[in-house]
């Protein structure tokens, strides 16, 4: 691909926007929803299903690239380098995340606002989830936490950068509970955006087959695998400090745990309403006994040398 092809995609205004959303997508994915409206940031679909058609649109780009997920963020990040290295922030969302364009708008907003290294929007509460903290808690406009997910990830350029070797591993789970670790500074570089929650359609893991855990892998193999490496412990998600909607900050963790209190009481949709409740309480309990924290690593050298491979694309420059 020459650099001419690499250029940001064209807008009808002129406009370059700072901010790319990127996300593998399948006949079920809810890209459309992003497409509407103003947006302050371009697209890049990245289609596992060979056979889906090309999407086309101001700001929008797209490619077919089969394989598994995380595999296609890495071919995604290493072949179009030069691309994604001109906006400031860069997202890569789920296709399973329903949320509008003003949503979008707002989250990358606040990543520049605030100048997050590492982020994601919250979940709402009708959500399909793995960790009750990354729930919305509206008592916050955003929470300083100490891990963010692998769902919706939202990578300041020069934190993905740093972390980019990550995709190349081979591990489909449990790179996300490392990234924090790589780069972490002080205790506001990463949050969970409160003020612009998504909902999660899915239940988790219900792509899991499509992405290599068959024939007896499970998602706690490659977690297994990826901490040891890194020499870990599986940190708890914990915050280390609320902004409230007046801009009041908070260290404490009474006020923590009296805003996340609703989340023992609201419908419980999903998941089954015993497990979400176990889910709510292990928050709570990590809150009160597990401040946040985080483990400064650095990248192993072999993990920065070693041969990586995953299927190659077939871009469309739309």
């Amino acid at each position: 691909m020459t650099k001419q092809d690499e250029a940001r995609p064209d807008h009808a205004d002129g406009r370059s926007p700072r901010y790319l959303l990127v996300s593998r997508i399948g006949r079920k994915s809810l890209h459309q929803r992003w497409l509407q409206g103003p947006r302050a940031f371009d697209v890049f679909l990245s289609a596992y299903d060979t056979a889906l058609p090309p999407v086309s649109g101001s700001g929008v780009r797209f490619e077919h690239r089969p394989g598994y997920k995380v595999a296609g963020y890495d071919g995604f990040l290493r072949e179009h380098r030069d691309l994604w290295r001109r906006y400031d922030y860069i997202c890569l969302f789920d296709e399973d995340l329903d949320a509008d364009t003003e949503t979008l708008n707002r989250m990358f907003a606040l990543c520049e606002k605030y100048r997050l290294k590492i982020a994601q929007p919250a979940l709402t509460w009708d959500s399909h989830f793995t960790y009750a903290g990354l729930l919305r808690q509206p008592a916050f406009v955003l929470r300083h936490v100490n891990y963010i997910e692998m769902m919706c990830p939202v990578f300041r350029k020069d934190a993905l950068e740093a972390i980019a070797p990550l995709y190349g591993l081979g591990y489909e789970s449990g790179i996300d509970l490392i990234w924090c670790n790589l780069v972490y500074e002080q205790p506001t570089d990463f949050a969970v955006l409160d003020s612009t929650p998504v909902r999660h359609t899915e239940p988790v893991g219900n792509n899991k087959a499509a992405n290599g855990f068959i024939a007896g892998r499970l998602y706690e193999d490659d977690i297994s695998a990826v901490l040891t490496r890194f020499g870990l412990p599986w940190l708890s998600c914990t915050p280390y400090i609320g902004i409230s909607p007046s801009g009041d900050q908070t260290h404490s963790r009474l006020a923590f745990l009296r805003a996340a209190l609703p989340l023992a009481i609201v419908p419980p949709r999903h998941p089954p309403l015993a497990k979400r409740v176990r889910m709510v309480l292990d928050h709570l309990r990590h809150i009160i006994f597990r401040p946040a924290r985080n483990i400064r690593v650095d990248m192993p050298l072999s993990s920065q040398t070693e041969e990586r491979s995953a299927p190659p694309s077939s871009s469309s420059d739309l």
